[in-house]
């Protein structure tokens, strides 16, 4: 299914050159200059990069496109990053209910699996609504908890998601993980907001 969306795609999203959904020096740029930081509660996070430009074109396609390929392509180049911290679950941060009904995928999920990682989707949201517009003080209202399938306890795991924007819902999946005795050893996300970021490290 990835070769025909890319066979049949007509241009990059993030760069319009002709050919595939994701071109390969779109990846190239993004994966050359990965970012690094830290969480609010100190937990290191890497990303590709910045939310802007050709790589906030491609997350938008993703989440308002459907663009599957897209973010699959973008999670394929988070695999370098994943392997740093050896043998871990991903855990992705849950997508709004309207945001998956209208994509049929969970964007923290697919980015994982395309990271090459092991998947526990165990965390479980209140509020299902959708994030857009909303400020950090309304998004740490969200409740994020761990469920049933969840990884054993101490198990040595890395939140996913697309985008830190406040990092709000990235805590709450900290704290939901730690409260349930679960190890948070890194955040790996596709993009970091310009005020979160600071100067790119090489992985």
């Amino acid at each position: 299914m990835y070769l025909i969306e890319q066979l049949f795609d007509s241009h990059c999203v993030g760069c319009s050159a002709w050919g595939a959904m994701v071109c390969d020096t779109c990846v190239g740029r993004f994966t050359a200059m990965p970012h690094r930081t830290f969480t609010s509660r100190g937990i290191p996070l890497v990303a590709l990069g910045i939310y802007r430009g050709g790589l906030r074109a491609l997350i938008l396609a993703a989440k308002h496109r459907s663009a599957h390929a897209a973010i699959r392509r973008l999670g394929g180049a988070l695999r370098d990053a994943a392997l740093a911290w050896g043998n871990v679950i991903a855990i992705p941060v849950p997508s709004s209910r309207p945001g998956f009904l209208a994509r049929g995928y969970g964007l923290g999920s697919t980015i994982a699996r395309a990271a090459e990682l092991d998947v526990a989707n165990c965390l479980l949201m209140d509020d299902v609504g959708t994030q857009r517009g909303r400020h950090r003080i309304e998004r740490l209202q969200r409740n994020i908890r761990v469920g049933s399938r969840r990884p054993p306890n101490g198990s040595r795991v890395v939140i996913v998601d697309d985008v830190m924007t406040t990092g709000a819902s990235i805590d709450a999946a900290t704290d939901a993980c730690v409260t349930a005795g679960l190890r948070v050893v890194g955040v790996l996300v596709v993009a970091i907001a310009t005020q979160r970021a600071i100067a790119p490290l090489t992985i």
